[in-house]
């Protein structure tokens, strides 16, 4: 005779329905996880994920890691890890614990902000300083930035304009919308949106390219910081549907 759990029964029900109506929600996109390889040089430099999950509680997950490979590991242990949990109610995204923990034989980095919605305000810290940043309803941070991002392209919008919280401030990010672009990806050639975002002193700048077969996901983040460029390119992703090669 086959025992049934309940709880676990409807423990998996409950996840399902969760699902649904996340995926329903202003075409947000459904949970998935993301491969990617990082690049320097045109030299392999490390891997990392992204992964967007739902909670029990109904609040959302998104999580990007990365760390060092191959000869510049023997030089530099870098190991980043980003988490955003937020809440997802009729299309809008509220960040409500966002971590930022930069592991690294160089400089180490640390940085938590949690948003108080009751209050207006974000508590922000380092673990040596602690700011308060007054919010509004729309403010993100600086992970789920990216979901958001997915979210308007694949709701057809081409002006992007975001406000997050970064450490002490809230800051605006427009990316300006460079065309329609073929990108070589570890899954072939994919047909993408050009977006990139310079900043005020010209000293940093930040590309992507966003894969409307795949929900817009960005298959490509280049990251320039006074000269020295990272790229981090999709091997491999799972739960945005099947995409064919070309």
């Amino acid at each position: 005779m086959i025992k049934i759990n309940i709880i676990n029964v409807l423990t998996v029900c409950t996840l399902m329905l969760v699902s649904l109506s996340i995926q329903a929600e202003g075409k947000f996109p459904p949970p998935f996880k993301a491969h990617y390889q990082l690049y320097s040089g045109g030299l392999p430099v490390g891997q990392g994920t992204r992964q967007l999950s739902y909670l029990e509680n109904g609040h959302l997950k998104f999580e990007s890691q990365s760390h060092t490979t191959g000869v510049l590991a023997l030089f530099r242990d870098d190991k980043i890890f980003e988490q955003s949990i937020f809440s997802l109610k009729n299309g809008q995204v509220s960040p409500l614990v966002y971590i930022y923990d930069q592991k690294s034989s160089k400089k180490p980095k640390y940085l938590k902000v949690q948003f108080d919605w009751p209050n207006k305000v974000a508590h922000s810290t380092n673990k040596q300083e602690n700011w308060e940043i007054p919010i509004n309803n729309g403010i993100l941070d600086k992970l789920v930035y990216q979901l958001v991002v997915m979210q308007n392209l694949a709701q057809g919008k081409k002006n992007l304009t975001y406000q997050f919280v970064d450490k002490d401030k809230a800051k605006v990010y427009t990316p300006k919308f460079l065309g329609k672009e073929q990108l070589e990806t570890g899954m072939g050639t994919i047909d993408t949106l050009k977006y990139q975002r310079i900043s005020s002193n010209k000293k940093r700048s930040t590309t992507l390219w966003c894969a409307p077969d795949l929900h817009y996901l960005p298959v490509r983040v280049d990251h320039d910081e006074k000269g020295y460029l990272i790229s981090t390119v999709l091997q491999s992703v799972e739960g945005l549907g099947k995409f064919t090669r070309k």
